[in-house]
């Protein structure tokens, strides 16, 4: 008998409680030489993912003709929606040094959502902007969406010089940068920083060697920009050639169009 035709006594654990799901014989060349993490198999119609096994060779289990494999239920997607049409692909790491406990706490789908980017990246800006347009035209359902378009361009959205400091001289905001997390973490963003103006409004980002290389707005809806504050961002987006984008309301304007008050103002 070849090893072809062995039936193997095959054991499926719920890797999500640990308990089994039954035992049952299947022929070995009905099994694959190798499991890997991304193994699917179906069960009575159903596709299970297998997430770990004992053995994991068909060498190894058709010798001891027995094989436990640890399988969670594949989730059907078509049911998924996402509560953003677009998220940033790259988020900044953390380092290594403990919460001051004063750091602005970010969702880490927040991150960039809402920023400044040189008027000179504006070609990448509106071409990731339209796959997110095709989003909302094709993928949105009530209120969610089949599709996600994760933004990999500017990939460094500020391309002026602009020092850490400088940065706080024209917010007008006093003291060191409290510093930046997600929520949940244990440590802040490497090189991240962020300032908190008289109104409790907040921008934030990363500068890597106190040169800035992001600058965003804290998207707290209850905490909208005083008149003062928007004119110090206008200010500041006029002298480096800034355009204020929110990503996923799929807007760029400049400092001089009348919209770039209201989009403050309207943080949700």
């Amino acid at each position: 008998m070849t090893s072809f035709s062995l039936n193997i006594e095959v054991t499926f654990i719920d890797e999500l409680t640990d308990e089994s799901l039954g035992v049952t014989q299947i022929p070995a060349n009905n099994l694959p030489d190798v499991f890997e993490k991304d193994t699917t198999i179906n069960l009575s119609g159903v596709d299970w993912n297998v997430l770990n096994s004992r053995p994991k060779t068909r060498a190894q289990y058709t010798k001891s003709q027995q094989l436990i494999l640890w399988i969670r239920q594949v989730e059907d997607t078509n049911d998924v929606l996402y509560n953003l049409p677009s998220i940033c692909k790259k988020f900044p790491d953390l380092n290594d040094r403990s919460l001051t406990g004063n750091e602005l706490i970010l969702a880490e789908d927040d991150w960039r959502q809402f920023e400044f980017v040189s008027h000179p990246l504006a070609d990448k800006v509106d071409k990731e902007i339209a796959k997110i347009q095709q989003i909302h035209n094709n993928s949105k359902d009530g209120n969610g969406w089949r599709e996600l378009h994760m933004r990999s361009k500017p990939e460094i959205p500020i391309s002026s010089n602009i020092a850490l400091t400088y940065l706080a001289s024209m917010l007008q905001v006093s003291g060191k940068s409290a510093g930046i997390t997600y929520d949940g973490s244990q440590s802040p963003i490497k090189d991240g920083y962020s300032f908190t103006l008289n109104d409790d409004f907040s921008v934030y980002g990363i500068a890597p060697k106190g040169k800035i290389q992001v600058i965003a707005i804290g998207q707290d809806c209850n905490i909208p920009p005083s008149e003062d504050s928007i004119d110090l961002l206008q200010q500041l987006a006029r002298k480096f050639n800034l355009d204020l984008v929110h990503w996923c309301r799929c807007i760029r304007v400049s400092p001089d169009d009348p919209l770039f008050r209201s989009l403050l103002v309207k943080l949700d």
